[in-house]
């Protein structure tokens, strides 16, 4: 192993076109998940007979920040990687065989709850299925989905919340915290209401949403004292049959994702509701050519339906997304659903340079490079 890494070390970028280059990470990247997978197995064991033991640590991870200079909690982040690996013997080797990533593995193992490992080890073959196509996305919305049931046996989704004001030993503030899901989507989404477009005046993502932050505060402090409290505004999208207890379906945030079922609950006691008329296969109806810009039950069906970016390999979630007209609006194209796709604002933008193509069917998302060759 030595040697081959002295080999590729001795590679010089500069040396390698584009394609080759691109080439080189990936596999490279695949190998360094194999040795990854070694790694977290040998860990596990190696915490299972207590190695660390013998330089007196307190526990393997620190054991593993000593003497292997790791982050703490890398460490531990392998070793409960390693120990999945071991409870789910078909990823496990999977990810020794480079068959899934190493992303994969850690969405994986953090699906993980105490007490339900029969129910995990019975899901295995369908959260593998999503890691083998690399769908990161529907992959965390799934782990995501499996945690929110495994936790709805009484357990209080929020027993771990926690907002924490700090200052650094440079006497600047810093904040960290721990919410619910529908906690999560209330506060996503009010940062996404006040935090500024990108713009030429240089600040950063963080930036705008500090700044965001801060004048929410004010907002919130202007009002103090107001007679009557404003309805909380998120939107979830929620199966009929969850709506109505039939069934545990789908319970999804508009940027957070899958949301606990008693926190469903609780937002339903004070909402209003709007429903997605869909037709014999499941498909919300068109609205035609009237409107340019999606009405917003349209929007609210393509939200449901693409659950986000469409363009391949992206995971930004639909909060974050425009509609886009597959066959432009100009040119004829409908506004109806076969013709849009949700896109992030970049890979709007990306559709719409010269050379990138891409087609709809209703279902399927093609998108093809300026020489031709298909994202996938």
């Amino acid at each position: 192993m030595r040697d081959a890494v002295d080999v590729l070390a001795q590679i010089d970028p500069a040396d390698l076109g584009d394609v080759a280059l691109a080439d080189e990470v990936l596999e490279l990247r695949r190998q360094m998940d194999r040795q990854d997978a070694v790694f977290a197995s040998l860990a596990w064991v190696g915490h299972t007979r207590g190695v660390g033991n013998v330089d007196g640590a307190a526990s393997t991870a620190s054991w593993l920040r000593h003497r292997a200079g790791m982050r703490e909690g890398d460490a531990k982040t392998a070793l409960e990687c390693g120990e999945v690996g071991d409870l789910l013997a078909e990823t496990g080797r999977a990810w020794r065989a480079g068959e899934i990533s190493t992303g994969a593995m850690r969405t994986i193992a953090a699906a993980r709850v105490v007490g339900h490992d029969d129910k995990l080890a019975a899901v295995e073959p369908e959260l593998l299925e999503l890691a083998r196509r690399d769908d990161l996305r529907s992959l965390r919305q799934a782990t995501k989905h499996f945690r929110n049931l495994a936790l709805a046996d009484g357990s209080e989704p929020g027993d771990r919340d926690g907002l924490f004001v700090a200052k650094t030993y440079g006497d600047r503030t810093t904040l960290s915290g721990e919410f619910t899901d529908l906690a999560a989507e209330t506060i996503t989404t009010t940062l996404r209401a006040y935090i500024d477009p990108p713009s030429d005046d240089g600040r950063t993502t963080a930036q705008r949403t500090a700044a965001a932050l801060v004048q929410i505060c004010e907002v919130a402090l202007s009002h103090i004292g107001d007679v009557g409290k404003v309805a909380t505004q998120v939107s979830l999208v929620v199966d009929w049959a969850t709506l109505t207890g039939d069934a545990i379906g789908r319970m999804d945030g508009e940027f957070t994702g899958p949301i606990h079922p008693q926190d469903v609950q609780q937002a339903l006691c004070d909402s209003s509701i709007s429903r997605i008329v869909t037709g014999p296969d499941s498909a919300p109806l068109e609205v035609g050519r009237a409107h340019r810009a999606p009405p917003p039950s349209m929007r609210r069906a393509l939200v449901a339906r693409d659950e986000g970016c469409r363009f391949p390999g992206c995971n930004r979630p639909p909060g974050w997304c425009q509609a886009h007209h597959v066959v432009p609006w100009t040119d004829g194209g409908p506004t109806d659903l076969d013709n849009l796709v949700l896109l992030c604002s970049h890979h709007h933008r990306v559709v719409h340079r010269r050379g990138w193509t891409i087609t709809f069917d209703g279902d399927g998302l093609r998108v093809l490079r300026p020489d031709g060759s298909e994202m996938t």
